[in-house]
């Protein structure tokens, strides 16, 4: 199993923290049949996606190896058509989203990241123009376990879709680049609103070939 996380400001700082959480987590087993020892697992190590260097190995730490990115340094989207995975819930009211939902989407959940996490830097308008080639949808009712809403149940959406890219800004561009990092959609907790580029391989290197 993998689990891919997202890290903010002093990541370095909560890196031990998220080790220990998790593998607390992985002790007491995940679902209903964790009191009876089932659905256990153990940390075996961990990968960053941006140096693809080893951080955790053998429990042993190396933070050293951790590399960090400026939001305004992600990669501009440049192809003419883009398919997106959807590949944990979205939670937006309407799927699939079009062009210009999706980047909004995408850019509010920056606005709050930048405002919670950041310095507070101004996010510019994007002007684009696009279509919807093809969708797939898959509805899931999900299970609300926060306790600060009354509401127990809430929906979402998993599914690719398939945009063509008529007109777009370098800001339109740069906001699908950032979405394939952040995610999109009014609900960022629990995992949900995250994306994936299908339209190229993933960049990962395979494990036996990364840099120890």
């Amino acid at each position: 199993m993998t689990l891919e996380t997202i890290l903010f400001e002093n990541f370095d700082c909560y890196l031990p923290q998220l080790i220990v959480g998790l593998s607390s987590l992985g002790y007491s087993g995940l679902g209903s049949l964790r009191p009876y020892g089932f659905n256990r697992f153990d940390v075996e190590s961990g990968i960053c996606a941006f140096s693809g260097r080893t951080i955790l190995r053998e429990g042993m730490l190396y933070p050293s190896n951790l590399r960090s990115i400026d939001v305004s340094d992600v990669q501009p989207i440049e192809s003419a058509q883009v398919s997106v995975g959807f590949r944990t819930p979205f939670t937006g009211s309407v799927f699939p989203p079009d062009l210009n939902e999706l980047l909004e989407l995408a850019r509010r959940r920056l606005i709050g990241f930048v405002n919670e996490y950041g310095d507070g830097t101004n996010v510019p308008a994007f002007s684009c123009k696009g279509e919807i080639v093809r969708s797939s949808v898959h509805y899931h009712k999900l299970e609300r376990r926060s306790t600060r809403s009354e509401k127990k149940l809430f929906r979402g959406y998993t599914g690719v879709v398939d945009y063509r890219i008529e007109e777009a800004d370098p800001v339109s561009r740069w906001l699908l680049g950032v979405a394939f990092v952040l995610g999109c959609g009014p609900d960022s907790s629990f995992g949900c609103g995250f994306l994936q580029d299908l339209t190229k391989p993933q960049s990962f290197p395979p494990l036996e070939s990364r840099e120890q």
